[in-house]
């Protein structure tokens, strides 16, 4: 009986995802003022410059690997100068095809980010 709860659990838990908006999700947390490059306390530039400083000062290699990447790309942007080859993965579809037609310049991004 636990496993067939644990079962449905799972799949209530798939179809939640499956509503997961990668635009909205961009939009918000992406975007002014969030990711306001003009403020000091914003969060993305925060965050970018932590990752930068991992990246150039404790982490290298071959292949990095990103599990759970969502639609967005900030968190390997600085490994790209450290590593010869980046995966990107993600649960959700809409997420993976959000990162191809950027990677793959389709157009129709939800955010640019060049």
């Amino acid at each position: 009986m636990e496993e067939k709860g644990r079962e449905n659990g799972i799949a209530a838990m798939a179809a939640c995802y499956q509503k997961f908006d990668p635009a909205a999700y961009l939009q918000y947390n992406y975007t002014p003022p969030r990711a306001d490059f003009a403020r000091k306390d914003s969060i993305v530039p925060w965050k970018l410059a932590c990752l930068h400083r991992a990246f150039t000062e404790d982490v290298s290699g071959e292949l990095l690997v990103d599990i759970g990447s969502g639609p967005t790309l900030y968190q390997v942007m600085s490994g790209c100068e450290v590593f010869n080859k980046l995966i990107l993965t993600d649960f959700l579809e809409v997420n993976r095809q959000e990162l191809r037609r950027w990677l793959q310049d389709e157009g129709g991004c939800s955010l640019d980010w060049t």
